[in-house]
């Protein structure tokens, strides 16, 4: 009986100690995470949402530039949820892949180097898509709350990090004269667009003639009257922003600008980035026959920086003309070289990446109006067996898809070739 008791005892002691023990083992940590409301849709071409919160305050809160987070977008009618999103500072993304976006936020590092940086364009967190409307296509709506929760920290920091310095100053004192451009026509991003197959000095891209946001205004309205533009598209802003845009002090020395616009030389297309869109085309096609209409000679391209919307532009006309590969990424490229000073031999890993995220996104996307061409299992092409023949095909079958007449499309092509 004693013994009974003893064994009861040590059983009680032990399952004290297990209990004591249990106690002493913390909950796991709930995973770092924020409701946000939504406030509207971004106010640039992506067509994302901003959410109520800074750049600088979601990253006090914990998060950091390269985490991967989960994202929920709801209200009573919809809810959508987003698995392991990127949170960078840039587009650092495919096109259609959603991300959080800190657009140009200050880091710390840009590939080991210490690299300061005080520069922040958007005033909030944005979620999007890149290069794809995804309020549009949503149907998104300022009743929504955004839910952002941390799941990885740094699941994309090796990309953050490879492409995450590529933020530029607006400062003209901060850029050279370089590769034959000049100081100013490196700062405004603009030159003439060229290939073996296209004539010299008809057609132009730059950053914008018209939103000196960025302090390029004044140097393309310069270039832009060097040059002798007689026709403008610009691909980024509607007569409302134009109307903003007069009222600033700096107006008064665009008087190349003004004048083009009071000579109806100038085709406001306000475009978004999503350059698969019906709209995006639709506008691109009405903007060639208006600068066909006013029997132009030197077009000039641009958007607001002249490498996103205005970077499709110049893959598609380029390519309409039978530009080579070799010839359209260089020229897409030159865009990161006057903004970043990327090139590939100044980096190489970076400056593949931007290819392939970037560049070879546009060129896949274009050859899938080549009926003639087979995509691979992953919808890609081989790009080392495409033809310049296959480039100016699909140009072609994009661009009349979109509504250009054949009248048009020899006109423009014979205006651009040689």
């Amino acid at each position: 009986m004693k013994k009974f008791f003893a064994i009861l005892a040590a059983l009680c002691l032990l399952l004290s100690a297990f209990g004591a023990q249990a106690e002493a083992v913390e909950s796991p940590a709930e995973p770092l995470s924020v409701t946000l409301d939504i406030l509207n849709r971004g106010a640039d071409a992506f067509y994302g949402c901003d959410v109520n919160i800074s750049i600088k305050d979601f990253i006090a809160l914990g998060f950091e530039l390269g985490d991967a987070c989960n994202v929920v977008l709801e209200n009573d009618l919809y809810r959508y949820e987003f698995k392991s999103v990127p949170f960078y500072n840039g587009y650092y993304t495919k096109t259609g892949d959603p991300l959080l976006c800190g657009y140009g936020y200050a880091i710390k590092e840009k590939r080991g180097e210490d690299y300061q940086y005080t520069r922040t364009d958007y005033p909030y967190l944005r979620f999007c898509y890149n290069n794809r409307e995804m309020w549009n296509l949503l149907h998104l709506t300022t009743d929504m709350k955004c839910t952002i929760t941390l799941v990885e920290q740094g699941g994309y920091a090796y990309e953050q990090q490879l492409v995450g310095g590529l933020t530029y100053s607006k400062n003209y004192e901060d850029y050279e004269a370089k590769n034959g451009a000049t100081k100013e026509e490196v700062f405004a991003n603009f030159r003439a667009v060229r290939s073996e197959a296209m004539k010299e000095n008809v057609l132009f891209r730059s950053a914008s003639l018209f939103d000196n946001a960025n302090n390029r205004a004044t140097y393309v309205n310069d270039l832009a009257k060097a040059n002798g533009i007689n026709y403008v598209l610009n691909l980024a802003d509607s007569q409302k922003k134009i109307d903003q845009y007069q009222k600033a002090d700096v107006w008064e020395t665009l008087d190349y600008s003004q004048k083009l616009l009071d000579n109806d030389q100038v085709c406001l297309m306000a475009m978004s980035a999503a350059y698969e869109g019906a709209a995006y085309q639709a506008a691109l096609v009405k903007g060639l026959n208006s600068a066909l209409e006013h029997h132009a000679t030197k077009i000039l391209f641009h958007c607001t920086e002249g490498k996103d919307r205005t970077g499709f532009v110049g893959v598609l006309l380029e390519g309409l003309c039978g530009a080579t590969y070799e010839e359209m990424v260089y020229d897409y490229m030159v865009t990161y070289d006057n903004y970043y000073n990327l090139t590939e031999a100044s980096d190489k890993t970076a400056y593949d990446y931007i290819v392939e995220l970037k560049f070879n996104d546009m060129i896949n996307y274009l050859l899938t109006f080549d009926s003639s061409l087979e995509a691979k299992g992953d919808g890609t092409y081989d790009l080392a067996s495409v033809t310049p023949e296959n480039y100016a095909a699909a140009a072609r079958n994009l661009l009349s898809k979109a509504g250009m007449s054949e009248e048009n499309l020899k006109a423009l092509t014979d205006l651009l070739k040689k």
